[in-house]
């Protein structure tokens, strides 16, 4: 009774001081991000407030307290001002342009100090204290900043980042969250989705009251999990938000909620574990996990006692989501799920003549009637092509009897889905008119390894269509395992998830395709090492020039690790490009901190300068260095890494580029005009580190403290006090990160 009377009395406390908070400025009532938004790597911990674009709009105090706190960096939030509320929480403002001219003044002096830009400077309650709606500053673009905007945030006394629009503000909102996709996730080893073992995703379908449902019953077996694309939308605004929380409710029993009200900064490095990391690396889309695994820590955002994975009885059960943002807007997914058995079905051909055919889809293993089945056309080289539509379907006891247009699947595959009376879908049966003209020894398969949060996979793919019995031997030496391969399209041939430990020691693994006395295996090696958490591991590729180690906190769970070697890959479009491509694998799990990653080059390049280890960055389509160190002596490079890419080797010997100076050489101005200087630089192939060392800027030989926007690539400084009539002079030079250089003078007159 005491813990209830407590969490009311805080709720009422907090929704008080929430309608007495002041909006930071003037220049809008519209953000573009919200709290809890996934950076990659990473919680947006604000809101990011509009500011139509521009620079220079005033900001206030949205609380009465003091100015704790003053800061100013190339990266991060560039300028910022902290203060600290009378009620004890901290506020903080990011990415901005100016402070008031006093906090100017105070800024101005620290630099001059520090000897330097970067400043982080703390006060007492004393020194600056603030009402609410005093100014404080104006808003800008430094630092990581995209566009000009005002960062807010609103922290606990242990600066703790909580939710501003739950503990802020109170924003009118009449607009719902939109819940987009639904994923269904199989956790054990047996477990099975529409009869198949891999993720499946389901788009949703939205009724006139409002309310989300799934296209169809879902058959599952064995434990699973729910994932959600979803968010959250604003009137007047095109952006979407993070939604707020989110409720599964599985036969009417809560089983999991996520609750976007605060996340501790520790925490924000485990931001991938809350999305299905894996639909996210392969463009699928950002589904947010209404489950969490043990491997994976619990955050401050899951707020239920339960894990959210689910084992469901045989039988239908009924599933709801309730997807709510800030303002209690809600959103409601309702589906129905079947707990079922694998369940297989065997199809005769009965009837045909020259425009239909008939075909008898009879139980083969599980028992059940067949109800309904859906007809898929595949062409012979694998794609798909077409789903079919019945002429006519006829309940025979137990069987289905379908009938077929002739012409729509002449020369076709066909696979067939059949669904039983409890709406469980049996495994695909593949059915064709095609009389191939290969057989078995003609083909070549095409081998994928994949990895899940629970197993391996191993998949088989076929470049034209013959009939085929397919299985995989994973051997080493002397011993070997062979698994059989389920027929998962006409073409496609998929394991069963097997445990990570079943490939240790294993060098290679043959395919071996087999069909009515004749054979063939093709052998595939495969260098990999099974790594846990807690242990140092090292993974080679097969030609042993690259190297990854994984470090006792590089993983969340046991994971199995190799290395490809890529023949097709991103252009190498800037620098020499003195390496193979290796792809780190598997490229679709989280992990929790770094690892090491070497790359040996050859003899003949140990002389050579400026060599790095670059890897691709499929966001921003480009090689990315990552700081590298050079070994000479044994002809290494070796680097860190957060997520398993695609890397190489490539030499930079070029410069920066200067790519304009304002301001300029040789030019005249009146007096008054030139109240700042601002140069624009850029470099092609490593880069520029976001650091004071990077750069040189003097003034008629005065050392200037400036400002650098990494985004922008902008060098920028305002000047105190107008400069005096005559010449002057600018003098600037910069390094990339690997420590070319490049400078520039530029002579100028006031007059």
């Amino acid at each position: 009774m005491n813990r209830t009377l407590f969490l009311t009395t805080l709720t009422l406390a907090v929704s008080a001081f929430s309608q007495t908070a002041e909006w930071p400025t003037r220049a809008s009532r519209s953000f573009s991000s919200n709290f809890g938004e996934n950076r990659d790597d990473h919680f947006h911990m604000g809101i990011d407030i509009k500011t139509r674009g521009t620079s220079g709009h005033e900001i206030v105090a949205s609380h009465n307290g003091y100015i704790s706190r003053m800061v100013s960096n190339y990266s991060g939030y560039g300028k910022a001002i902290y203060i600290k509320t009378t009620s004890g929480n901290e506020v903080v403002y990011g990415h901005m342009e100016k402070f008031t001219p006093v906090l100017e003044k105070v800024w101005r002096l620290q630099q001059a100090k520090r000897r330097s830009y970067k400043v982080n400077a703390n006060f007492s309650s004393r020194e600056f204290p603030v009402k609410k709606g005093d100014l404080i500053g104006y808003s800008g673009n430094t630092g990581s900043s995209f566009a000009p905007h005002i960062h807010y945030e609103y922290r606990t006394p242990s600066s703790e980042p909580l939710n501003p629009l739950v503990f802020a503000f109170d924003l009118p909102d009449n607009v719902t969250p939109i819940p987009k996709n639904i994923a269904l996730i199989p956790l054990s080893r047996e477990a099975l989705v529409n009869a198949s073992p891999l993720v499946q995703t389901f788009p949703l379908y939205r009724d006139r009251s409002g309310v989300y449902y799934f296209a169809d019953t879902v058959s599952v077996f064995g434990e699973f999990a729910f994932a959600i694309e979803a968010v959250d939308k604003r009137q007047g605004a095109n952006n979407v938000y993070q939604f707020h929380r989110a409720e599964l409710i599985f036969d009417g029993k809560k089983e999991f909620e996520l609750r976007y009200d605060k996340i501790s900064f520790s925490q924000g490095s485990h931001a991938n574990t809350v999305i299905h990391y894996s639909l996210k690396r392969k463009n699928l889309g950002e589904y947010q996990k209404l489950y969490r695994l043990p491997e994976h820590p619990k955050m401050s955002l899951h707020r239920s006692a339960e894990s959210g994975v689910i084992r469901p009885q045989p039988g239908f059960h009924s599933v709801e989501i309730n997807i709510y943002d800030a303002a209690e807007n809600k959103a409601v997914i309702r589906g129905v799920i079947a707990g079922t058995f694998p369940m297989s079905v065997d199809v005769q051909e009965i009837l045909r003549n020259d425009m239909v055919l008939t075909l008898d889809i009879s139980p083969k293993r599980g028992g059940l009637p067949i109800r309904d089945a859906f007809i898929y056309s595949f062409t012979p080289y694998g794609f798909p092509d077409k789903k079919i539509e019945f002429l006519h379907a006829e309940q025979v006891k137990n069987n289905l009897h379908i009938t077929l247009p002739l012409k729509e699947i002449k020369n076709r595959n066909l696979q067939i889905l059949a669904i039983n009376q409890l709406g469980g879908m049996a495994e695909p049966f593949h059915w064709t008119t095609l009389e191939s003209e290969y057989s078995v020894i003609d083909i070549l398969p095409d081998l994928e390894v994949s990895e899940t949060e629970r197993g391996i996979f191993f998949q088989v793919q076929l470049d034209q269509y013959v009939p085929a019995n397919v299985s995989v031997k994973l051997a080493d030496n002397n011993t070997f395992q062979s698994f059989s391969l389920n027929q998962i399209q006409p073409n496609v041939f998929l394991s069963e998830m097997l445990p990570h430990r079943l490939v240790t020691g294993i060098k290679y693994i043959d395919v071996e395709l087999s069909h009515e006395g004749l054979s063939r295996e093709t052998r595939f090696h495969f260098r990999s090492v099974v790594a846990e958490p807690g242990q140092e591991t090292v993974a080679l590729s097969q030609d042993r020039n690259c190297s990854v180690q994984i470090l006792p906190q590089t993983l969340y769970q046991t994971n199995v690790i190799w290395i490809e070697k890529v023949k097709e890959h991103a252009p190498v479009k800037e620098g020499f490009h003195l390496s193979s491509v290796y792809q780190i694998q598997p490229f679709n799990i989280p992990l929790r901190d770094e690892f090491k990653v070497g790359i040996r080059y050859d003899f003949d390049l140990v002389e050579h300068s400026n060599l790095g280890i670059y890897y691709y960055d499929a966001k921003e389509e480009q090689w990315t260095y990552i700081h590298t160190e050079n070994n000479r002596r044994k002809q290494i490079l070796t680097a860190s890494l957060i997520q398993f890419d695609a890397v190489t080797v490539i030499q930079d010997l070029e410069p920066p580029i200067i790519v304009s100076m304002h301001p300029g050489n040789g030019a005249g101005y009146k007096t008054g005009d030139i109240k700042d200087i601002r140069i624009i630089v850029d470099d092609k192939i490593s880069g520029i580190e976001p650091e004071e060392e990077s750069f040189e800027l003097t003034l008629n030989g005065r050392p200037l403290y400036f400002a650098y926007q990494p985004v922008k690539k902008e060098i920028s400084y305002i000047l105190e006090q107008p400069l005096k009539d005559g010449p002057h002079q600018i003098d600037f030079k910069i390094s990339d990160r690997l420590g070319n250089s490049a400078s520039k003078t530029a002579f100028f007159s006031i007059y």
